[in-house]
């Protein structure tokens, strides 16, 4: 995009290089008397990526240069910033908070990946952060310190005359997707997001809070959603979510990642609520223009003519400290090993792939166990061919989780697989976006099995997404336990030692309840990068096995 200029007219918006498109809802019958046009600036799912696509620095230059010739311009975030690269987990988001506090962003929102370090550390975090805060749907049921006490549900910002109203909106699938451990205590969880099974808990609580402040004189309020807006995320997701509500007049969205410039859906009296959403890793940047005619227009930058020297040169120094530890050399492989289809799709999550029956088999291997697992969601990005650094490993293995083995029956191991496979279909592509994604989905090491996507998913959920139960015919069949060298069928009352990482064996992560009852052999034997690492040092002359992108076979689809 060129240097940015008044965004007056449709005609001036649809000819700037770099904005995708514009949705702009109709003019409020009474027009404003701001005296400029508000822009409002926003990012979400940085996922540390602070220096990839536009950037920090690109955008730092874009709100700078905004400012010269507007009155009225503000910077938000929609959640998972700290997390998703190693400049965030060598410092357990430190770094991604400080590069925001240089930023000088106005109001940000908690992602479920905001959580992946801990609650201590999220809560350091948080009062790291120099900008206000907003989560309006955390409910604490604990008996220590509730981490979210001073978070405010809502800021008001005034621009001249024109009061906004930004809500903060957490993923009730916070407990899942990051690490259900963590919102426990006295393995009890005592924090929930209003969560239930329709998702009328969250809408109506969200409501209360949107209805208290245009009483206190909101003339628009924007909720910042870390929902999604796929089906995957239903009943909580940003589309339902505005069927349920009424009086906001913005979703921006995060947490599934979507392109959304600009669509508009009815809320619950049927009228039209704005909804964008920027992607991931800075690929955009997504501009709210509050028109002083009480027009509302979303667009999507993705590249800027300058970038602010200052935020470059923090990110290259931050990038430096750490440039001589993750630059070291591992090992060379000979092809890549990979999380994506030949589109740069992601199937990790719904497919067997190279990168997942490598990952299975270091925790396989390294604990010399029967069976190894590794869950689609940890299993973070590709590693191409030629030299493998630490950081390559650490990109696979953001999360630092440590490695251990279970004793676990044959059933468990059924339920695990069951529960993995609960979103997948049929298809992994559909309108250019992957679909039947979860994190929960199972790479597998001394196993094979078939999945039937014909037969609904008969796993029932509690109300904090937990497995409960698993009910009617199963999805998961045909499956065989690699035994004395051959594939023989799996025995449910046989036990069988299984290695992986802590967030599935002892924290039922993604909800994966199936291990809870399972006896623990070894608990943090090791950090799961340095287990990858030992497995690949020991192997990278051995990797033929490897070579189709897809794997050997042992995770059917039909």
């Amino acid at each position: 995009m060129k240097v940015l200029k008044s965004l007056l007219s449709i005609l001036f918006l649809i000819t700037i290089t770099g904005c995708q498109n514009v949705s702009v809802e109709s003019p409020k019958e009474e027009p404003s008397t701001l005296e400029d046009d508000i822009y409002i600036f926003y990012t979400s799912d940085v996922h540390c990526g602070v220096d990839e696509n536009l950037g920090f620095a690109g955008l730092k230059a874009l709100v700078e240069d905004t400012k010269k010739e507007h009155v009225y311009v503000s910077l938000v975030d929609v959640g998972d910033y700290i997390q998703g690269g190693t400049l965030g987990s060598l410092t357990k988001g430190k770094a991604i908070i400080e590069l925001m506090n240089a930023m000088n962003y106005d109001v940000v929102t908690i992602g479920n990946h905001e959580f992946d370090y801990g609650i201590e550390e999220l809560s350091n975090r948080m009062h790291e952060m120099n900008c206000p805060i907003v989560a309006s749907n955390v409910l604490y049921r604990g008996t220590k310190k509730n981490i979210f006490e001073d978070i405010p549900t809502y800021i008001m910002k005034e621009y001249g005359p024109i009061k906004v109203a930004f809500i903060g909106v957490l993923t009730p699938s916070s407990i899942i997707t990051s690490t259900p451990k963590y919102f426990m205590e006295d393995g009890k969880i005592v924090y929930d997001f209003y969560s239930e099974e329709e998702g009328n808990a969250l809408a109506n609580h969200v409501q209360s809070i949107v209805d208290e402040a245009r009483q206190n004189g909101a003339d628009y309020v924007v909720a910042l959603t870390h929902l999604g807006s796929t089906s995957a995320e239903e009943p909580y997701d940003s589309i339902s979510f505005i069927h349920k509500t009424n009086g906001i007049d913005v979703v921006l969205d995060g947490h599934s990642h979507s392109v959304i410039i600009g669509d508009k859906y009815p809320n619950k009296d049927g009228e039209d609520v704005l909804l964008s959403s920027v992607g991931t890793k800075m690929q955009n940047v997504g501009e709210l223009i509050i028109g002083k005619d009480g027009s509302l227009t979303t667009l999507l930058i993705s590249e800027y003519n300058r970038k602010d020297e200052v935020i470059e040169k923090l990110i290259t120094d931050k990038i430096a400290e750490q440039d001589l530890l993750l630059s070291e050399k591992v090992t060379e492989i000979p092809f890549p090993l990979v999380i994506t289809d030949e589109e740069n799709h992601r199937i990790v999550r719904s497919r067997e792939t190279n990168l997942g029956d490598f990952v299975a088999d270091a925790y396989r291997e390294v604990m010399k166990a029967d069976i190894g697992f590794a869950n689609g969601g940890g299993v973070r990005a590709s590693i191409p061919q030629g030299e493998v650094t630490l950081r390559n490993l650490l990109d696979v293995a953001p999360f630092q989780n440590t490695v251990g083995t279970c004793k676990a029956s044959g059933q468990q191991i059924l339920d695990a697989l069951e529960f993995g496979c609960k979103e997948t279909q049929g298809i992994t592509v559909l309108d250019d976006n992957s679909v039947g994604e979860s994190g929960a989905f199972l790479q597998v090491s001394g196993l094979k099995y078939t999945i039937d996507t014909s037969i609904p998913s008969g796993v029932v959920l509690d109300e904090n997404n937990m497995m409960k139960e698993i009910v009617g015919e199963r999805r998961v069949q045909d499956v065989m336990v690699l035994k004395d060298g051959e594939y023989v069928p799996l025995d449910p009352e046989e036990t069988y030692l299984v290695a992986g990482i802590s967030y599935i064996l002892y924290d039922n992560g993604d909800g994966n309840t199936a291990f809870q009852d399972a006896e623990m052999v070894e608990q943090g034997a090791m950090i799961d990068v340095d287990a990858i690492r030992q497995y690949l040092e020991q192997n990278s002359g051995n990797l033929e096995q490897y070579q189709n992108p897809f794997g050997e076979g042992r995770i059917t689809v039909k």
